[in-house]
């Protein structure tokens, strides 16, 4: 690889909106990965307020 490859700086992760996909952010992470989230819509809060669940409700 030549000098410019090395010193190029790529965010490879990214953050999605689960409920309606849109890109939050990107990260600078050593492979590929998407995380999902939420992001700042007023529709996409409030979604994911109603369908929120406990984690502990179905702890065994």
């Amino acid at each position: 690889m030549n000098e410019s490859m090395n010193n190029l700086n790529v965010n490879m992760g990214v953050i999605i909106c689960k409920h309606c996909n849109s890109q939050v952010e990107t990260l600078n992470t050593n492979r590929m990965v998407v995380y999902y989230g939420v992001c700042d819509q007023p529709e996409c809060r409030q979604l994911h307020r109603s369908l929120d669940v406990p984690v502990n409700m179905y702890a065994e």
